[in-house]
């Protein structure tokens, strides 16, 4: 067996919808590119940000969706 070559995303547990946006987007100023419902969880929403280099950053969070994106 080998090792861990290459990580696809990662995927953080946010509490509020629009402060995690707040956050990724005003602060770090990533772009939302893609705003969607867990599937095991509807109450649960996906949010993905990129950076510059349209490298991923997912995030998985509860609560009303963001107004953003």
């Amino acid at each position: 067996m080998t090792g861990v070559t290459g990580l696809h995303h990662v995927t953080c547990i946010a509490g509020d919808a629009q402060d995690n946006v707040d956050f990724y987007s005003g602060v770090l100023g990533m772009r939302l590119v893609k705003k969607s419902v867990n599937q095991d969880s509807p109450g649960t929403y996906h949010l993905f940000y990129a950076d510059g280099e349209d490298r991923l950053l997912g995030g998985t969070i509860g609560g009303p969706p963001p107004c953003g994106g």
